[in-house]
């Protein structure tokens, strides 16, 4: 039952983008924001009619990917029946949902600064990532993919558990940051926790590989 709720949310979220499209339509300009630079203001844009493939094929070409990656993974330890699986695919999902929905307000709303709205969608998806590879399994294809990590169970449950909570409080604190009005600082900080991070969980994973080797002697 639970799965099933899962896929039904991410099936509503998955369809949200073209609905408020079509709501929505008569009212857009020709041209749409698509691409925001670091201040959060708009630098690129297409024309509203190409928004129907972003709406419609970024969510479900994300669907797609993820109910067939567990496929690919040869050693099946992915699973795409498993309650946290569908978590992950209704997050990316909605990720991708969300920046469709996000370019048709910000050109809705063009005296509207987007850049601390944008920041409050990254903020919120990373910390939200990060609470999922807390618990993910090792795989191929999902999480920090540390050589050491691969090779040692123990090691990977250690690096992401160390590398979701950086996740998380960088995301938590780019949010907080973007709601107090500080769209350009949360942005900064989000992508120096996520430099950071990845800087930090392949220092301790291979920190814990080397401690393994040297208890093994």
């Amino acid at each position: 039952m639970k799965t099933t709720i899962w896929k039904l949310l991410t099936l509503v979220v998955l369809v949200l983008p073209a609905a408020y499209l079509a709501y929505t339509w008569p009212a857009l300009p020709t041209q749409i924001p698509t691409h925001f630079n670091a201040a959060g203001a708009a630098d690129g844009f297409t024309a509203k009619e190409n928004m129907w493939l972003l709406c419609l094929g970024l969510p479900m070409g994300t669907y797609l990917l993820l109910t067939f990656l567990p496929r690919l993974d040869p050693k099946r330890r992915l699973d795409a029946g498993t309650t946290n699986y569908q978590k992950l695919q209704l997050l990316l999902v909605a990720l991708m949902s969300g920046l469709s929905l996000f370019s048709l307000y910000a050109a809705l709303h063009p005296a509207v600064q987007p850049g601390r709205g944008l920041a409050v969608v990254m903020g919120v998806f990373f910390a939200l990532m990060g609470n999922y590879l807390t618990t993910v399994q090792p795989n191929y294809f999902v999480g920090f993919k540390t050589p050491w990590a691969l090779e040692f169970p123990l090691i990977w449950t250690r690096t992401h558990r160390l590398g979701g909570w950086l996740f998380f409080a960088t995301g938590v604190l780019s949010t907080l940051l973007a709601l107090a009005g500080l769209g350009e600082v949360a942005t900064g900080v989000l992508v120096a926790g996520l430099l950071g991070t990845t800087v930090a969980v392949y220092a301790y994973s291979y920190w814990l590989y080397r401690q393994e080797i040297t208890a093994a002697r």
